[in-house]
């Protein structure tokens, strides 16, 4: 079995202890596959559990479970394990190195926030370069262990030309080598990349793992843990900002341009908001697309209730405290079609953005053709 953390307090331990113990248990016989694909929500722990199995893999003192104490998983923790290869997206600049070290800041970001992005600069991408770079490396006979690791974070993030370029890894792996592809968008994988990955569906994490994490993480009153608990939904990306008071500010924000859209004519709108700070970069349009998202998946789910439902129904709400505001936007969108069709419209904004069309005019697109009631 693959060993969690050494710790008594349950945040330091595996966010996810079932697929920690399957995957564990597949190493232990031999038969974990060599490459996996790691999808799920941002934030459930998908980066903890591939490098708690490179660890594994990696260990020398002890090919089932790592010992935690060895020189190779020293060097593991430190992220400066010769055997353990690691490809983010990068910006432009430090694209341009060409060594291991250029992710080391990433990588340290990453063991302080473990369910935050590698990297709050949204416009970076996995480049053809790169994926080479980190190809020839996992090529490379293993120095220390016996057996590597590739871990490639923010899988789809890839440009076309790298994806074809992962394809060709896939099609001819390393020997004595493991491929991990995390993403939580798999959909922008291809399926010639998907069909040749054993793929790992990592659920929601539990209330009870969020709320201990929240207790040992963050000066919270516990009467506040319920309602933080509640508004995470399952994961932990982006707690930080959860927890200071930001996200209900920004939530708020999001959902009065959503509100106003669907309540004032388009001229109305397009004066009151062209110019708005709200919509003018990409990673203040990528939230404000997670905030609307959830407000359709409420909707949907006032839409399913049954006649009689008592209108303080607020269980299985992601924004249980929306409940009353979400009436007046279920009157200009009276269907349950045009709430999934709305999600889909997001979804094309996503895949603008990932284009790099402008993020003010992908989302003021959307905005405008809510307003007219086009959607």
């Amino acid at each position: 079995m693959v060993k969690v953390m050494e710790d008594t307090t349950a945040t330091k331990t595996n966010p996810q202890p079932e697929i920690t113990a399957q995957l564990g248990s597949l190493l232990a016989n031999s038969r974990l596959h060599s490459s996996l694909l790691f999808a799920g929500r941002k934030g459930v722990g998908k980066w903890t559990v591939a490098q708690e199995l490179a660890k594994a893999i990696t260990c020398r003192e002890n090919q089932q479970e790592y010992c935690g104490k060895c020189h190779s998983c020293r060097q593991a923790d430190r992220f400066i394990h010769p055997d353990i290869y690691y490809l983010f997206p990068l910006p432009k600049e430090k694209e341009k190195e060409d060594k291991p070290s250029r992710y080391l800041s990433y990588l340290q970001h990453k063991a302080d926030y473990p369910f935050a992005d590698g990297s709050d600069d949204v416009t970076s991408f996995i480049t053809i370069d790169s994926i080479r770079k980190f190809q020839t490396r996992l090529a490379h006979k293993a120095s220390l262990s016996s057996r590597k690791v590739g871990i490639i974070y923010e899988a789809e993030r890839m440009l076309p030309a790298a994806m074809d370029s992962l394809l060709k890894t896939l099609e001819e792996p390393p020997p004595n080598s493991y491929l991990f592809v995390i993403t939580d968008q798999p959909r922008f994988l291809p399926e010639t990349i998907q069909s040749r990955l054993l793929r790992v569906n990592f659920p929601l994490l539990t209330d009870e793992f969020i709320a201990a994490y929240l207790r040992e993480h963050f000066p919270v009153a516990e009467e506040k843990i319920t309602i933080l608990t509640h508004l995470a939904g399952g994961s932990l990306y982006n707690i930080e900002f959860l927890v200071e008071g930001d996200y209900l500010r920004a939530r708020e924000t999001a959902f009065g341009l959503f509100e106003n859209a669907l309540r004032l004519a388009p001229a109305d709108f397009q004066v009151k908001y062209a110019d708005s700070a709200t919509i003018a970069t990409r990673d203040k349009v990528e939230r404000l697309l997670r905030f609307w998202q959830s407000f359709l998946r409420d909707m949907a789910y006032l839409s399913s209730l049954p006649e009689g439902t008592p209108d303080d129904t607020a269980s299985g709400l992601i924004n249980f405290d929306l409940r009353e505001r979400y009436g007046g936007c279920l009157q200009k969108i009276t269907s349950f079609d045009k709430l999934y069709h709305c999600n889909e419209c997001i979804e094309q904004v996503r895949q603008q953005l990932r284009r790099n069309v402008t993020p003010r005019m992908a989302a003021f697109s959307f905005l405008l053709d809510l307003a007219g009631h086009n959607l």
